[in-house]
């Protein structure tokens, strides 16, 4: 008997298992109302500030007033050097 109330599907271990998993559910529960609230409040912000929704747009969308000039930068040497060397090795593998 004992070893069913332990060791069964339905036993202490099972039980400890299902517990911290609802602990985990609630928590994720927690966390995506705070995250949904926040989302809501930002709703709210864009449809009733007009710069707020422009911002977004910029940032987001790479929106670009016609008087504004949009320069787009190379990658770094650092990463074009990464990526040279990758292809070396790549190249060395191949032969």
């Amino acid at each position: 008997m004992f070893w069913d109330l332990v060791f069964s599907k339905h036993g202490y271990f099972v039980l400890q298992q299902e517990m911290q998993a609802r602990q985990q559910l609630q928590e994720d529960i927690k966390r995506l109302k705070a995250e949904k609230q926040s989302l809501q409040q930002e709703v709210i912000r864009m449809r009733e500030d007009p710069k707020a929704l422009e911002e977004v747009i910029h940032r987001e969308l790479g929106y670009v007033y016609p008087d504004e000039t949009m320069i787009i930068m190379p990658a770094s040497s650092k990463k074009a050097g990464k990526q040279h060397e990758n292809k070396d090795k790549q190249r060395n593998i191949k032969k």
